[in-house]
C-alpha cells in the first residue's frame, strides 16, 4: 500500500489547525514538517515549534525534515516525533546520527539532494527505517519534478531488494497526479506532497486523486511483472 505524506511547507499557517483537520479527514497518512536554517538550504522555514505544534494538533504521525547543517544539536528537541529525516551531505558521522535518533524513540530517514549518489548510504541502508529521494532541490515548495530521479529510485530499489533490507523509499518534491505514478513505476513506497494537497481548494478530492494515480500505477506495476514472469514460464516450456 503507498502512503502518502502531506507536507506543511504550503499550508496556511494562519488556518493551520483546519488546515491538518482537512488533510486528516482526507486520508493523509502523516505530515511532514520542513525544518530549514537558511544555510543547509536557502531558505529559512518552520522551526521546534512548529512541529511541536503539529504533533499536539493532530493523532498522525510526523516526520520532522532536517534540512540543517548541524542536525546534531537539533534530534532532542524532536524527541515527541515519530520520524526524524536529516541529510547524508550535512553529516560526518551518520551512524552516530542514526543511533541518536533511534535512542529518543523516533524512525531515523536519510535525505539525499538529487545530485547526491546512492554511494554515499550503501553502509548505512539496513541501518535507517526509509532512504528519502529528493526528486527536487530542497528548500522551496513547488519545483518541477526532476524526470532522471525515476533512475535512482529503481536503482534504490535494487539495492534494497537484493540485499534483502526491509528499507522504505520515500519520495518529496513535484509530486502531483502526473508524477506520482512515475515514482510508484520506479519503486517507491511513500509519496509526499505539498502544493499538491494544501495547494488545492478541495483537500479531500486532492488527497483522493493523489492516492488513486499512485495505486492506478501500483497495479499496472503488479500486472506487468505478472506478464513478464508468464513469458519467461512460456519460454521455458
Amino acid at each position: 500500500m503507498i502512503k502518502i505524506g502531506a507536507s506543511i511547507l504550503s499550508a496556511d499557517f494562519g488556518n493551520l489547525k483546519e488546515e491538518i483537520k482537512k488533510a486528516e479527514e482526507a486520508g493523509v497518512d502523516f505530515f511532514h514538517v520542513d525544518v530549514m536554517d537558511g544555510h543547509f538550504v536557502p531558505n529559512i522555514s518552520m522551526g521546534i515549534g512548529i512541529a511541536k505544534h503539529v504533533k499536539k494538533l493532530t493523532e498522525l504521525p510526523v516526520d520532522v525534515h532536517l534540512m540543517v547543517e548541524n542536525v546534531d544539536i537539533f534530534i532532542n528537541e524532536f524527541e515527541e516525533m515519530d520520524y526524524i529525516t536529516f541529510h547524508i551531505e550535512a553529516v560526518k558521522f551518520p551512524f552516530r546520527i542514526i543511533n541518536k535518533i533511534k535512542s529518543i524513540g523516533a524512525k531515523p530517514i536519510v535525505a539525499l539532494n538529487p545530485a547526491t549518489p546512492l554511494d554515499a548510504i550503501e553502509y548505512i541502508l539496513d541501518e535507517v527505517y526509509a532512504v528519502l529521494i529528493m526528486t527536487v532541490e530542497p528548500g522551496f515548495s513547488g519545483q518541477k519534478f526532476i524526470p532522471i530521479m525515476t533512475k535512482k529510485i529503481r536503482k534504490l530499489k535494487s539495492m534494497i531488494v537484493e540485499n534483502g533490507y526491509d528499507t522504505k523509499i520515500f519520495v518529496d518534491g513535484g509530486i502531483n497526479v502526473e508524477t506520482a505514478p512515475l515514482a510508484v513505476k520506479s519503486g517507491a513506497d511513500v509519496l509526499i506532497a505539498a502544493s499538491a494537497i494544501f495547494g488545492k481548494d478541495d483537500v479531500k478530492t486532492a488527497v483522493k486523486e493523489l492516492r488513486d494515480s499512485a495505486l492506478k500505477a501500483l497495479d499496472i506495476n503488479f500486472l506487468n511483472k505478472k506478464s513478464e514472469k508468464q513469458s519467461n514460464l512460456n519460454k521455458e516450456e
